[in-house]
């Protein structure tokens, strides 16, 4: 792509941006608050776990077989009990932070039709965003059913709801990857491409490390779309970068450590 882009007779050119000063104040993503639902949910789980300690037995089983026998269990705590509370805190977390993520994230415009592609830019926003809190929630579901199966085991109905949770999530993010492509617009857009084809492709080839890796100190915004693909990430020039991928790995560690 280099070498194409490097044949282009503009290739040196001033390059035009265009830029949105009303972008800011459309309502991007749905509001975080959502997620308090999320948390009222895995707050009142844990309390219920906490009122009927006592009736579980001192050696707890958390995983099992596709047999229904048990492969592993943990002595009785109550760090033991309320360890899915606290993995599904941080997942909620993660969830609060993509979906913030995507709000905040840096506008992509086009100087052929700047108005409609911010237009669908904020719907392609919505989408996930909402996608984002459907998905936090149906993962709430899934581990308060995961702890309640301490209490009342019923593996069956266990097994239902994981298959079922993780079809919806997998055909949801399909859904969308396949009616919508990166930044928003119709995959297949003839007219659209025809435009874009005519505008000369921002030379921004130094700040992309490795093709997919963001590092430009002279951009403020902290959050950009995927180069290629569907998604975000993270301007690793950033300071803050840095502790927000720290944070995301202290969530995976400590939620396998707690799934021991």
């Amino acid at each position: 792509m280099k070498k194409i882009k490097g044949t282009l007779t503009t290739v040196e050119a001033p390059q035009r941006v265009k830029i949105d000063t009303t972008f800011r104040q459309n309502k991007l993503t749905y509001s975080n608050y959502w997620f308090l639902i999320h948390i009222a949910i895995i707050v009142a789980i844990a309390i219920i776990s906490i009122l009927n300690y006592k009736a579980l037995p001192n050696v707890i089983p958390i995983k099992y077989d596709l047999q229904g026998h048990v492969t592993s269990s943990v002595p009785k705590t109550y760090l033991s009990v309320l360890a899915i509370n606290f993995v599904q805190l941080g997942i909620i977390a993660l969830m609060m932070l993509v979906n913030w993520s995507i709000k905040t994230s840096k506008q992509q415009l086009t100087t052929s039709n700047p108005g409609q592609f911010a237009a669908e830019n904020i719907q392609f926003r919505r989408k996930w965003s909402l996608f984002t809190i459907i998905t936090g929630f149906l993962l709430t579901i899934l581990f308060a059913f995961i702890q309640i199966n301490m209490f009342v085991p019923n593996l069956f109905l266990l097994t239902a709801i994981s298959f079922i949770t993780t079809v919806v999530i997998v055909l949801g993010v399909v859904w969308l990857s396949l009616t919508g492509r990166q930044g928003g617009g119709k995959i297949r857009n003839h007219q659209e491409d025809h435009e874009r084809s005519k505008e000369q492709p921002v030379n921004d080839d130094d700040y992309w490390k490795l093709g997919f890796i963001y590092f430009n100190a002279n951009d403020p915004s902290f959050t950009v779309e995927k180069r290629y693909g569907i998604g975000w990430t993270i301007n690793f020039a950033r300071p803050l970068s840095w502790v927000l991928l720290l944070f995301i790995i202290a969530i995976v560690v400590i939620s396998r450590v707690l799934s021991q």
